[in-house]
């Protein structure tokens, strides 16, 4: 069964937590460990019992910024047990109602201290990051499972629906781009625009390892990933073989087009890179652009 990922790891690699709050006058209460937390309720719904999956949505914020929305994707499920979750979340949610709202809140000199890591760049001190939660059922774990069920086919019906359209729009956005920006590019079969820069060996093949150097950005330039500047901190090269899914599709769609010694660029539509459902800082429906030198091919066979 799908589980979110908890606040404490989210926030300890740079995403803020939180929320519209909302709430009125209901004061925040306080955990032992300094979380504050109110909770939003009418009284009526049902309550959680230990062992019970809570089935919500979550919204993360950092001031004004939304890092993270589940509402776009299928509802997040969590079975509510101390093996499971923090202390200060395990005794927090055994107060909540289907139904209910729940806002917490921690200041981040709370959270980046004691070996939490160092304060990610944006981030002050003093400030509050926030989560807000809303609880949609309260189910046994029996029946969980099926509900879960339920809504990934419904969210994938949806969504196969919805990417139809998208594709389109997609394809438009990366054409006017292409056009406005004098690139020469090469369309695939699946819908990835390549460009070559500097041609390099054969291009890598189904099953393939493919070694390369890269730098995401989105449509207005902006990087968010990049194994090229250390800024990001991981300047290994990344390795993957073609057509065994470790990449997004519209990586490995590009990569197929490039050999050893090439250089290039990928222009991504969004169905074929995070889709409606978007990455950390790459919001749902969203087109990127990776700039690519090719390290190395070699056949599964050969040792590295």
């Amino acid at each position: 069964m799908k589980k979110i990922i908890w606040i404490v790891s989210v926030v300890t690699v740079g995403f803020g937590l939180v929320s519209c709050a909302g709430g009125g006058g209901v004061p925040y209460k306080k955990t032992a460990s300094g979380m504050e937390y109110k909770i939003i309720t009418n009284g009526k719904g049902d309550t959680i019992h230990y062992g019970d999956v809570m089935k919500f949505h979550f919204e993360q914020r950092y001031k004004d910024s939304v890092m993270k929305n589940t509402y776009t994707q299928p509802p997040q499920y969590q079975p509510v047990d101390s093996m499971q979750l923090p202390p200060e979340y395990f005794s927090i949610f055994r107060q909540v109602r289907k139904g209910d709202s729940l806002v917490t809140r921690i200041l981040t000199d709370s959270v980046f201290k004691g070996g939490m890591g160092m304060m990610p760049p944006g981030f002050s001190k003093g400030e509050y990051l926030v989560t807000t939660f809303k609880i949609l059922d309260i189910l046994k774990a029996d029946s969980a499972q099926e509900d879960f069920a339920r809504e990934m086919k419904k969210f994938q019906e949806e969504d196969s629906i919805r990417s139809i359209a998208q594709k389109a729009k997609d394809d438009e956005v990366l054409q006017q781009y292409i056009k406005e920006h004098n690139i020469k590019a090469t369309k695939t079969e699946k819908g990835t625009y390549v460009e070559i820069e500097q041609p390099g060996g054969e291009p890598a093949k189904e099953g393939q390892r493919i070694s390369v150097k890269y730098t995401g950005r989105f449509l207005d330039g902006e990087a968010f990933d990049s194994n090229v500047d250390s800024s990001f901190h991981h300047t290994e090269p990344f390795t993957l073989t073609i057509g065994a899914g470790g990449a997004i599709q519209g990586f490995d769609d590009g990569l197929r087009l490039m050999g050893k010694g090439a250089k290039g660029r990928l222009f991504i539509p969004s169905v074929l890179g995070y889709g409606s459902m978007g990455s950390g800082k790459i919001k749902p429906n969203t087109n990127l652009i990776f700039e690519i030198e090719v390290l190395d091919v070699t056949d599964p066979s050969t040792k590295p």
